[in-house]
C-alpha cells in the first residue's frame, strides 16, 4: 500500500513545500496530490507553479496527481481532450472530480502523453461500468475518493464499502484520504476541521485513520490530505503494516511481562470457526504451553476488552482473544488491554484466518 501526501502550492511558501516533500519522501511517501480547483491565477503563473512542483517530486521518487474538473478545462480554454497544459505542468494523473462521460475517460486513457486517469470513487455515479465498456487502456486508470472539509459531510461507513467495491471487483486501483486532527493543518478551501473521505475518521488519531483503511482491504493507497503531518505522525504511518489488522489498547496496570510478549511479538491469527462473543488467537497458547500465567484483572467482559487465557484452565492457557460483545467472566480471562472506541472500528475487519498485531 503506498503513501501519498496533499500539496497546495497557492496556499504554501515554495520553501516549505520543498521541506514538506523532503519530509514526505524520508517516510516512504511516493504520491502527491494537489488541486486545480481552487487555482485562481493566469495559466502562465499555474503552469510555473505547479510544474516546478512536479519536477521536485519526480526528483524526489514521487508522482504526481492533479484534481480537474469540467470547469478547470473551461477556465484555461482547454477541449476536453486538450491535456497540453498538463503536460507542461509535468504531471502524472488527472483525478477527474467531477464526471466527464464513460466514453471521454476511456479515450482520455489512450492519450499520447502517458498521463492516467483517475475516477472519482465517492460519487456513485455509474461512471466506471460505462467507462470500462468503452476499451480504455486499463494500465493508465485508476480511482480516488473525495475528502470532505465540513463537519458531518464525510461518507458514511457503510456507504464507502458500497462504493468501492465495485472498483476492487474491476482491479481498478483506489486511493482514500486521511485528515490531521491538528486543526491548524490547511487544504484547498478556508476550512479547517480535517479532510477526512469517511466522517468517523474526523479527530481520530491519523495513524488509526490509516490502520482503519488498510483493515478494510479496499484501498491500495492512502493519502493525507492536509499539510502537515508531524515527523512522527508520518513515521508512524510509514511502519504499518498493510498485510495484517494493527490494533492500539490501553494496556492493563497488571500485565506480566509474558503477556506483553504476546501483546507486542507474537503473530496473531483470527481462527477460523468464529465465535459470536471472540475472536481467537490460539497458537500463542502452543507456543507458550507450560508458562506461568497467574489470574489479574478478571472482571466481567465487554466488548473490546482484549484477555488472555490464564492457568486456571491449563488447556487453553496463554490464548489471546478478543471480546465482540458483553459476557461474563469466568475467571480464566486476564484482561490485558481494551480497545477505545475509535479503535473498536477494526474490529468488524476481523474476520477467520485474518492476520493481526498490537501496537504498544
Amino acid at each position: 500500500m503506498a503513501l501519498g501526501i496533499s500539496i497546495y502550492p497557492e496556499h504554501a511558501r515554495p520553501e516549505d513545500t520543498l521541506a514538506y516533500l523532503d519530509r514526505a519522501s524520508a517516510a516512504g511517501a511516493t504520491r502527491v496530490f494537489t488541486c486545480l480547483l481552487s487555482a485562481e491565477a493566469d495559466r502562465a503563473t499555474v503552469e510555473g507553479e505547479y510544474r516546478a512542483l512536479s519536477d521536485a517530486a519526480h526528483a524526489r521518487g514521487m508522482a504526481v496527481t492533479v484534481d480537474v474538473a469540467p470547469s478547470v478545462f473551461s477556465r484555461f480554454g482547454l477541449a476536453a481532450d486538450d491535456l497540453s497544459l498538463f503536460q507542461a505542468m509535468h504531471v502524472d494523473c488527472l483525478r477527474l472530480d467531477e464526471a466527464f462521460t464513460g466514453e471521454q475517460v476511456a479515450a482520455l486513457t489512450h492519450n499520447g502523453a502517458g498521463l492516467s486517469v483517475e475516477l472519482n470513487a465517492s460519487v456513485n455515479d455509474g461512471l466506471l461500468p460505462a467507462v470500462l465498456a468503452n476499451d480504455p487502456d486499463r494500465r493508465r486508470l485508476q480511482a480516488c475518493h473525495n475528502f470532505y472539509p465540513q463537519p458531518y459531510c464525510g461518507l458514511d461507513l457503510g456507504f464507502f464499502e458500497q462504493v468501492s467495491q465495485p472498483f476492487r471487483d474491476a482491479h481498478v486501483p483506489l486511493a482514500a484520504f486521511v485528515g490531521c486532527t491538528d486543526h491548524g493543518a490547511f487544504g484547498p478551501w478556508p476550512l479547517h476541521e480535517g479532510l477526512p473521505t469517511l466522517e468517523c475518521h474526523r479527530d481520530l488519531p491519523l495513524d488509526l485513520q490509516v490502520r482503519h483503511l488498510q483493515a478494510t482491504g479496499l484501498v491500495d493507497d492512502v493519502l493525507v490530505s492536509d499539510c502537515y503531518p508531524t515527523d512522527r505522525e508520518l513515521a508512524t504511518v510509514a511502519a504499518l503494516d498493510p498485510a495484517r489488522v494493527t490494533l492500539r489498547p490501553v494496556l492493563s496496570e497488571e500485565d506480566t511481562d509474558l503477556e506483553l510478549e504476546i501483546l507486542s511479538g507474537f503473530p496473531h491469527q483470527v481462527r477460523g470457526d468464529l465465535s459470536p462473543y471472540l475472536f481467537r488467537s490460539t497458537m500463542s497458547r502452543v507456543a507458550y504451553a507450560g508458562r506461568a500465567f497467574p489470574a489479574h484483572d478478571t472482571r466481567p467482559l465487554v466488548e473490546g476488552d482484549v484477555v488472555i487465557v490464564n492457568e486456571s484452565s491449563a488447556r487453553y492457557a496463554g490464548e489471546l482473544q478478543i471480546v465482540r460483545r458483553s459476557m461474563p467472566n469466568d475467571g480464566t480471562r486476564n484482561v490485558v488491554g481494551h480497545l477505545g472506541a475509535g479503535e473498536r472500528l477494526l474490529l468488524p475487519c476481523l474476520t477467520s484466518w485474518k492476520h493481526f498485531g498490537f501496537l504498544l
